[in-house]
């Protein structure tokens, strides 16, 4: 069957976890995913070995997880310069999702794309890079069959699906924003049994 569509697996804030059981769970299915890390984390560096070792893309997601559209230019051009320059990263996920049209104009001074956290799936190509849009998966809507659905749709619909995740572990984590590493498993198993093609934002923009 011809590939159709794409999907793109986003990680936010750098947790440990992700990085100790995500990252060898990635390697399993030989997927490239994106990793949006706060410059501040404590395991930066180790975050880079994700890109130059690994192949992953480390996207930026400003210094401390500030809301972009609450700064000064002066703390804004900080906020994004540092964490590319870093990094070396292409692509910006807007910390909480916070973007504005200044913030994006900016943004598109260093950045080649931007992910929000508007809902919906993306046309390929996406027709405003710097307003990419994603389904964002915590315990409250996260299952493997929806997550399956969603993917199958984005195959049937020749659309690009980008899937953001926070913390992901073995057990279970009192934090909103989570999903248990076993359910991630079995859902890579499915996507990666599809004709689809998964990569990072970059290699998809």
């Amino acid at each position: 069957m011809k590939n159709r569509g794409a999907i793109t697996m986003v990680f936010d804030d750098g947790y440990q976890e992700v990085y100790d059981e995500v990252l060898p769970l990635l390697a399993v299915y030989n997927v490239h995913a994106v990793f949006a890390v706060p410059l501040s984390n404590a395991n930066s560096n180790d975050w880079l070995d994700a890109a130059t070792i690994h192949g992953h893309e480390i996207a930026a997601h400003s210094i401390k997880h500030k809301n972009l559209t609450t700064l000064l230019d002066t703390e804004l051009q900080k906020e994004l310069i540092e964490p590319k320059n870093f990094f070396q990263a292409t692509t910006l996920v807007y910390p909480g999702g916070g973007h504005n049209d200044h913030v994006i104009a900016m943004a598109k001074e260093h950045y080649t794309a931007g992910r929000t956290v508007v809902r919906g799936l993306e046309t390929l190509p996406p027709k405003d890079v710097f307003r990419l849009k994603t389904i964002n998966f915590s315990k409250r809507n996260f299952s493997v069959l929806r997550a399956n659905i969603h993917a199958l749709q984005a195959w049937a619909q020749n659309r690009w699906l980008i899937e953001t995740y926070h913390m992901v572990s073995k057990h279970p984590s009192s934090l909103v924003h989570s999903v248990l590493l076993s359910d991630l498993d079995a859902h890579l198993d499915f996507i990666t049994s599809l004709p689809i093609r998964i990569g990072t934002i970059y290699e998809m923009i």
